[in-house]
């Protein structure tokens, strides 16, 4: 009778232990390998596009779902240029125009090639049919190593770039009322100026291009939809010009409002960055108008009480591009407003009438904005 033992720390396996070390650990690397082969050939079984059909079901079905990222990242065109962005799928879905079903009519099978024939229509908001054609598209095989690896690809996807110019870079773009920020490293720059023009890869449908309601910009004018067509997929371009939109609008006349609050308070001839007495002010007033010379040294000057402003009108807001920045806004300069200014000049009273240019400015990139008001 054999009398098993503990083997101690350190101790040497035995032949016969080693034998049946290595036969387990054979066992189970080759139960590893089989699992791994199995699960292989079921995902390649399921995924790989087997008959020449399949890849004109799965384009079709996601042009109906709105998979717009899973059709086209694997693209050769949006592989091969970096500047070629794709939309995600909130954006696609919200495309008028996709097709609402389809169906496989025939395949005619070649060799290596194949035609396959669909029927593919639009149904209207009512859910009836408004539109129905048949189209075939060119497949071919991809011949690959392993088992249930071969496959079917569609000669040429319907997909076409649809280029966005815009005057500079934005923060945020609306398409299809969904939101994208286009990445200013990705554009496709333009000579001319700062701006130009980012480039998608587009499914068929219709794009409704703009900015967001939020935006301190507004599209002038309003773009029409772009279509990309139907198997007839062609480039298209939407041109963006943008103005101040009506909360760039409201925010900069708040802040001269304000600033013209501020100065009109103040006890002083000639309150910091607002308007000056031309009696006592600054050298050069705002408009570029000499003032009285300043009083010499040891010269107390005249002893100066009651100080009092008062706005008497200010023109209407208007903003005008800078030629030299598609993003910054100017107030009109020659539109000056008017201040009563009064006071006690040693005991008599003195009343001026001084006009001076609202100066404001707002640069915005789309989504936030520098706003300064001031005399210079």
């Amino acid at each position: 009778m054999s009398v098993s033992r503990e083997r101690e720390a350190g101790e040497a396996l035995s032949a016969v232990d080693a034998r049946g070390l290595r036969r387990a650990l054979l066992h189970w690397l080759t139960v590893v390998v089989v699992l791994v082969t199995v699960f292989s050939s079921v995902v390649n079984w399921v995924f790989v596009d087997r008959e020449p059909q399949h890849p004109v079901e799965a384009w079709l079905g996601g042009l109906e779902n709105g998979r717009s990222r899973q059709l086209l990242s694997l693209t050769e065109a949006v592989v091969a240029d970096p500047t070629l962005s794709i939309f995600s799928n909130r954006v696609y879905r919200g495309a008028a125009g996709r097709i609402d079903g389809h169906e496989i009519l025939g395949v005619d099978l070649g060799e290596s090639h194949a035609e396959v024939r669909a029927r593919v229509w639009w149904d209207g908001p009512d859910g009836t049919r408004v539109r129905e054609e048949t189209h075939v598209y060119q497949v071919h095989r991809v011949e690959r190593t392993g088992p249930f690896n071969d496959a079917w690809e569609l000669d040429s996807p319907d997909a076409a770039p649809l280029s966005i110019h815009l005057p500079a870079p934005l923060d945020e773009l609306s398409v299809n009322g969904e939101s994208v920020r286009p990445d200013e490293d990705e554009r496709v720059p333009d000579p001319r100026g700062p701006g130009g023009a980012w480039r998608f890869e587009a499914l068929p449908g219709d794009y409704a291009i703009g900015l967001p309601g939020d935006s301190y910009y507004v599209t002038d004018p309003p773009l029409e939809p772009v279509t990309v067509a139907f198997r007839d997929p062609r480039p298209v371009t939407a041109s963006l010009r943008i103005e101040p939109s009506p909360r760039m609008w409201q925010e900069v006349d708040d802040r001269i409002e304000q600033w013209l609050e501020d100065c009109m308070a103040s006890e002083e001839l000639s309150p910091e960055e607002c308007p000056s007495s031309r009696r006592h002010g600054e050298p050069q007033d705002p408009l570029g108008s000499s003032a009285a010379a300043p009083p010499a040294p040891g010269d107390a000057g005249p002893e100066i009480s009651e100080v009092q402003w008062q706005l008497v009108s200010r023109p209407s807001l208007l903003l005008v591009p800078d030629p030299e920045d598609p993003l910054r806004w100017t107030a009109d300069p020659y539109r000056p407003a008017e201040a009563r200014l009064s006071y006690l000049e040693d005991g008599e009273p003195v009343t001026e009438r001084i006009e001076f240019p609202v100066r404001a400015t707002v640069r915005s990139t789309g989504q936030s904005a520098e706003i300064t008001v001031g005399p210079q």
